[in-house]
């Protein structure tokens, strides 16, 4: 079966993919894990480090020692890196938005393989860890980690999920779209 890819998949598709590509070795060992939207999850890890640092401030005006100095610089520090992976991640999302090429996703009793303008995939039955489906996208994760994911978007589900169980990998799939 051929699915032919012609919409581009919306800001929440690419952001949930992102995390669940990052967090693939999470979700191999645990399938039904939830996924989040990364950016969102990064908001949180951004008002963390400022509670924390807001905190160790307050301990810094109270105390003036040179570990409350050090733990201030650390969560300053925890706080840019996030800043920095945020804008990153954001800047990857606009640049798959704005990739108009053609896409297909072949799935046959051998493989699922991926073909658009700038990259060919193909992931043999044996490699495919999991397919999971989340609440904005699907995505084929392998079992080595120094493979490439699949993904496709929810716009596609029924035509995916007809592909997968015609050719054998309904075993393989993990709804965890509630």
């Amino acid at each position: 079966m051929i699915i032919e890819v012609k919409t581009r998949g919306s800001k929440e598709f690419y952001d949930e993919m992102l995390y669940v590509i990052t967090y693939c070795k999470k979700f191999l060992k645990n399938p039904k894990k939830k996924a989040w939207q990364y950016t969102k999850f990064l908001y949180i890890y951004m008002g963390l480090s400022l509670a924390m640092l807001g905190a160790f401030i307050v301990l810094y005006t109270l105390d003036r020692e040179w570990y409350s100095s050090v733990l201030i610089g650390a969560f300053l520090l925890c706080f840019f890196f996030v800043l920095i992976l945020f804008f990153t991640v954001t800047k990857r999302i606009k640049m798959y938005m704005n990739d108009k090429s053609d896409k297909t996703i072949e799935i046959t009793n051998e493989c699922i393989s991926y073909s658009s303008d700038t990259m060919n995939l193909k992931m043999n039955k044996d490699d495919i860890g999991v397919i999971v489906i989340n609440k904005y996208s699907i995505c084929v994760l392998p079992k080595q980690l120094n493979s490439y994911a699949i993904s496709i978007s929810m716009d596609y589900l029924d035509e995916f999920l007809k592909g997968t169980n015609e050719n054998g990998y309904s075993n393989m799939v993990v709804d965890n779209r509630n």
